[in-house]
């Protein structure tokens, strides 16, 4: 069980922002405070330097809280004979002041073996069920959880305001540079205050080396804010709507897995719609359903012509009762047809097998069978037997191959 981020192992990308950030800022003093104007290199050097030590402090913190869970620390308190948050837990939870609360919402951990509050998580990494599990961070090499929740949003505060000013201030200099640059090379103008800074750099006259370097760590930083912009209004919305990062991704992949389901009924709800008209003779509705169905594009393209949106639309729960009755009726008059071309047509040795589909018809017409989704129902069933038995004909008939149709 590991007790916080600064226990060993210390994993690669926790030992990459140990070396970052110290190369970020003293990239920053030299090669960036020597060539600003002394009016901005003074206040700009100050901000960078107070967020990079806010963002070491902040660091620390969340790496030294152990966001155990409060039980389980208890527990192995319990266990070591030691006070609560012993030498092998870490610090101590104020959340509950270390008593136990009998009205407490718990679950059991079968890692673990004991109850844990309802919001704990076991985390594989650490070993261990953290309370209010947010999720566990491999740049830390941490848990995030209540106990240490707010260090870490400070943590990615301070570090995405270093960027902005680093950043900036590169950005700045780079394209002020280049600039000035070109205009001496063309001989337009005689350079600027940033091209001679750059110039004279420690007296090294290597001007261009220092504007290189200054781009190099401009699209590190551009990375960077990217990526803590994203970060940083990702936590925002979280906490706006008191959820956890762990919360977030379940409740993504219940939406997404219920989406698959509403999207796999739609798609059986158009099969049975296309072979309706395809056999109502209603080929311009068969063709608009089908190329409503096609793939990406015509999902995107069709939209707005597909009869079963635009019924969804217009009221479906409304007109779903007329629509059922519609879909009986044609399946009553598919089997009355059938009935009397098996009459007719039918040789004396498939009598027998033709009187038992009949009579099978008759009990499955009795039985409507219904698919329901979460706003619509939809009856395919004896749809789909009548298709079945029409096609059965139609393959003694003319010697064709049997059809088989999707049944729900």
């Amino acid at each position: 069980m590991r007790a916080n981020g600064l226990q060993k192992p210390f994993n690669p990308m926790q030992i990459g922002t140990w070396i970052l950030l110290p190369t970020l800022l003293l990239q920053f003093l030299l090669f960036a405070t020597p060539i600003l104007p002394l009016a901005a290199s003074i206040p700009c050097t100050i901000i960078v330097l107070v967020c990079g030590a806010a963002t070491a402090f902040f660091t620390y913190k969340c790496c030294s809280i152990d966001p155990l869970d409060a039980r389980l620390r208890r527990h192995l308190a319990r266990q070591t004979g030691g006070t609560e948050g012993g030498p092998t837990c870490g610090e101590s939870s104020p959340h509950n002041g270390g008593k136990e609360d009998d009205h407490e919402l718990v679950k059991f951990c079968w890692v673990c073996g004991i109850d844990v509050h309802v919001s704990s998580m076991h985390c594989k990494f650490c070993n261990k069920c953290v309370e209010n599990f947010d999720h566990h961070c491999h740049w830390l090499n941490t848990c995030v959880g209540r106990a240490n929740y707010e260090w870490f949003f400070r943590l990615v505060g301070s570090v995405l305001s270093m960027e902005l000013v680093r950043g900036g201030v590169l950005a700045g200099l780079v394209i002020s540079f280049f600039i000035q640059y070109a205009g001496e090379m063309n001989g337009d103008s005689p350079g600027g205050t940033t091209l001679e800074h750059s110039n004279s750099w420690f007296s090294a006259d290597v001007g261009l080396l220092v504007a290189i370097v200054n781009t190099i760590f401009l699209l590190v930083d551009m990375g960077c804010i990217v990526l803590l912009v994203q970060l940083f209004t990702f936590h925002i919305r979280l906490r706006r709507d008191s959820i956890t990062t762990y919360t977030y991704i379940v409740n993504t992949q219940q939406k997404k897995r219920e989406r698959g389901r509403e999207k796999m009924d739609l798609e059986r709800r158009r099969i049975a719609e296309i072979h309706l008209a395809e056999m109502q003779g209603n080929m311009v509705r068969a063709w608009r359903l089908k190329a409503a169905g096609c793939p990406h594009i015509g999902e995107a393209i069709c939209r707005p012509c597909d009869p079963i949106r635009q019924e969804e639309t217009d009221g479906d729960l409304q007109m779903q009762p007329q629509r059922i009755e519609r879909m009986h009726n044609e399946v009553n008059n598919i089997n009355n047809n059938h009935t009397s071309d098996g009459e007719g047509n039918d040789s004396p040795a498939d009598t027998k097998t033709n009187g038992n589909d009949t009579d099978s018809s008759k009990n499955e017409g009795n039985d409507i069978h219904i698919v329901e989704s979460d706003d619509q129902s939809i009856e395919v069933s004896p749809l789909h037997d009548a298709m079945e038995r029409k096609s059965k004909s139609s393959s003694h008939s003319n010697g064709e191959q049997n059809v088989e149709f999707l049944s729900t």
